[in-house]
C-alpha cells in the first residue's frame, strides 16, 4: 500500500529545503499528515518546508492550519513546443557531449548552475549514470571554448523532455540562455523529433519569460508547492 507521504531530504544540508509529498490520503486526515511530515522535516534540521499533495482528494490550500499556515510558492508547469518554425540559432555557445571520463566536471557545473533554482536537486553519482545511459543526451554548454552550463535532455519517451539547460550565474544576463535553448532545440529536430515538452516552476521568471518568447505553451500543472511557514 501506498505510504500517505513521502519524505525528501537530499537538499536540507545544501540549501536547508525539505519537500513533503502527500500521496494517499483522507480529506479529514490531511492535517494530521501534515503536522507528521513537518515534524518529520524539522527533525531532520529543515529550515525551509515545501509541501505538495498529488492525491486529488486531498488538495492543498493556502490558509491556517494547526500549528502552522500554508502560502502558495510555485506551480511547476509542462509546456511544450512543436519542432518547427525555429528561432534562427546564433552561434554563441556550443553544445558539448558528456563523456564519462568528464563526469565530475559535470556534476559540479550541473550542481553549480541548478543551486538557486526552483524545486531543483543536487545530483550525486547515481544522477550521473543516468546521465549516461542511452536514453539521455547530456553536455556541457561552452561559450568560447570554456564551459559555461549544462544540458540535459530525456529521450526514453516518445516526445523528449528537456530535463534541464542552465548556465552558470557568472554568465547569465548575456543572452546567451536564448542562443542555448535554441540549440538544444535544433539538436532534437535534426533527431527528427516532431515537438518536445519541459517543466519550468512558474517563480523561475527568467526561464519562464525565456520558454514563452521561443514559442513554448503551456500544457497543464504538474504539481502545486506551497510553503509551510510556522505560526
Amino acid at each position: 500500500m501506498e505510504a500517505a507521504y513521502e519524505i525528501f531530504a537530499g537538499e536540507i544540508a545544501a540549501k536547508g529545503t525539505g519537500y513533503l509529498a502527500i500521496r494517499r490520503c483522507r480529506t479529514a486526515e490531511l492535517g494530521e499528515q501534515l503536522s507528521r511530515g513537518r515534524e518529520e522535516l524539522l527533525g531532520l534540521g529543515a529550515s525551509q518546508l515545501l509541501v505538495t499533495s498529488s492525491d486529488p482528494e486531498a488538495p492543498l490550500f493556502e490558509g491556517e492550519w494547526d500549528g502552522f499556515s500554508l502560502v502558495h510558492a510555485r506551480d511547476l508547469l509542462w509546456m511544450e513546443r512543436e519542432l518547427t518554425a525555429l528561432p534562427p540559432h546564433q552561434e554563441e555557445v556550443e553544445l558539448c557531449p558528456l563523456t564519462r571520463g568528464r563526469g565530475g566536471t559535470w556534476l559540479t557545473l550541473h550542481n553549480a548552475c541548478f543551486f538557486d533554482m526552483p524545486n531543483s536537486a543536487t545530483y550525486g553519482p547515481l544522477d550521473l549514470e543516468r546521465a549516461l545511459s542511452p536514453e539521455f543526451v547530456c553536455g556541457f554548454v561552452q561559450h568560447d571554448q570554456v564551459p559555461v552550463g549544462v544540458y540535459e535532455l530525456d529521450l526514453s519517451g516518445e516526445t523528449p523532455v528537456i530535463d534541464g539547460i542552465a548556465l552558470h550565474k557568472d554568465f547569465r544576463g548575456r543572452g546567451l540562455g536564448k542562443s542555448l535553448l535554441s540549440a538544444v532545440l535544433e539538436l532534437l529536430a535534426e533527431r527528427g523529433y516532431p515537438c518536445c515538452r519541459l517543466l519550468v516552476a512558474t517563480d523561475n521568471q527568467r526561464a519562464f519569460s525565456l520558454y514563452r518568447s521561443a514559442g513554448f505553451r503551456a500544457e497543464g500543472v504538474r504539481s502545486r508547492w506551497f510553503q509551510m511557514l510556522a505560526k
